[in-house]
């Protein structure tokens, strides 16, 4: 029984460990940067921080239930004789020239209702509600963005990856015609600084090597950290699916430009707040008092209830200026808006001369690298029939690396741009995702 829970222990752990050593897709590191990235959190919180100022504006509109109470004690003849009616205590042998030291425990219910207040406490409730639903936008607009660097980091670790498949082709190549020289030293075909020539090649060819996998290294850091992934194992898988560009240039769906129309229109609802001032305000009241004191050993209870009106006639221009404030506020989230919407269409616009500049250049690395590939190989064939300059086939050589590296540039630039010109659009950096929605 024992051995058979050790060898169930050993499959469990070899199965979390397998689990946990699953490549990191970029479709699964995408929905892990929507629960994992700070960014996408703090955004979660700026909703419900908003959808809290909402519930302030509405709790405006409900009435107010207040309970108040207090003790006191006092001889003078207004408080005194106040207090001995309130608690049903008077009797006709109270001397008003000497009214004795009388105490007072009073505790109140208040009901505070608003009936109108010139249309401030609505135009308020607007703004948050539009407050609310910028802030919903501003989170779609952090996914979209969140989702672009995604895209980005994870096509940089499949281009540093390219770089150092490049730097290992150039070193063993460079290995190679190392031996090949050797031998040519031995046969007395080759001067020993054609040798020295090489090794001194392919020194540099390792050091390029070795910045490669540094750059990989921090390259795959970097999307982790995008992730929010502190510890743990993190391996990225070696492939990503293939997205096109549409071809329209409509960016009216950016949650940005949403997000800007919502502030204005919490901004017209200042406005209309802050005139709110300039009108009355009335409101209905009601309590209920019970007062009890000591000195008689009696209480009573008693109720009151009306209603009430108050009009700035003069605050000093404290109204105005707010009201110049908030058309202040207003004209400037229309130029917010109207700067928002000339970027966009510069983000679009620079998104697709990246796209057709990657395009371009991939082609002309294509045939670079084919060229490249076919130069080293006649340099080398020649170099071994002692035919080509050790100076020759390095030249060839280091071409050769430089054509893979401006390749895999193009290509990884591509991916990129192609993702750019979707976010600029607002949307999902997978057809896939667009497909599930």
């Amino acid at each position: 029984m024992t051995r058979a829970l050790g060898i169930l222990g050993l499959v469990l752990l070899w199965s979390l460990s397998g689990l946990c050593a699953e490549p990191w897709t970029l479709e699964r590191a995408l929905q892990q940067a929507l629960s994992g990235n700070p960014d996408a959190r703090l955004a979660q919180q700026r909703i419900v921080a908003a959808q809290a100022g909402l519930d302030q504006a509405n709790a405006a509109f409900w009435p107010r239930v207040q309970l108040q109470s207090s003790y006191s004690a006092s001889d003078n003849p207004m408080l005194a004789f106040g207090s001995i009616l309130n608690q049903r205590a008077y009797n006709s042998s109270l001397n008003f020239n000497d009214v004795p030291t009388v105490d007072d425990l009073n505790a109140r219910g208040l009901v505070t209702v608003p009936l109108y207040a010139g249309g401030k406490n609505t135009a308020t409730r607007k703004a948050a509600s539009a407050n609310t639903e910028a802030a919903k936008q501003d989170n779609a607009a952090v996914q979209n963005a969140l989702g672009y660097e995604v895209a980005r980091a994870f096509y940089t670790v499949l281009k540093s990856r390219q770089f150092i498949r490049a730097a290992e082709a150039g070193v063993n190549s460079f290995e190679a015609n190392l031996a090949v020289a050797k031998k040519r030293l031995d046969g007395g075909t080759l001067l020993k600084s054609g040798v020295l020539d090489i090794e001194v090649r392919l020194a540099q060819a390792r050091e390029d090597l070795v910045r490669a996998r540094n750059s990989n290294a921090l390259a795959t850091r970097a999307l982790r950290n995008l992730l929010g992934i502190e510890t743990g194992e993190f391996e990225v898988a070696d492939t990503a699916p293939t997205t096109r560009a549409p071809d329209s240039g409509d960016f009216s769906g950016r949650p940005e430009l949403t997000a800007a129309g919502h502030r204005e229109r919490a901004a017209q609802e200042q406005v209309t707040a802050a005139k709110g001032s300039y009108l009355p305000r009335v409101s209905a009241f009601g309590s209920l008092d019970y007062d009890y004191g000591w000195k008689y050993e009696n209480g009573g209870g008693s109720y009151t209830a009306g209603a009430f009106m108050q009009w700035d006639v003069w605050d000093g221009k404290l109204t105005r200026a707010k009201v110049r404030e908030a058309n202040a506020n207003l004209e400037s989230s229309r130029e917010e808006r109207r700067k928002l919407r000339l970027a966009l269409d510069l983000e679009i616009a620079q998104a697709r001369l990246e796209l057709k500049a990657a395009n371009e250049r991939l082609s002309v690395t294509d045939q670079a690298v084919a060229q490249a590939t076919e130069s080293a190989s006649l340099t080398r064939a020649r170099f071994e029939q002692d035919l080509a300059l050790p100076k020759d086939t390095i030249d060839a050589e280091t071409a050769l690396v430089a054509a893979r590296v401006r390749r895999a540039e193009a290509e990884a630039d591509r991916q990129i741009a192609t993702a750019a010109v979707r976010k600029a659009l607002a949307l999902p950096q997978l057809e896939s995702e667009a497909k599930s929605k």
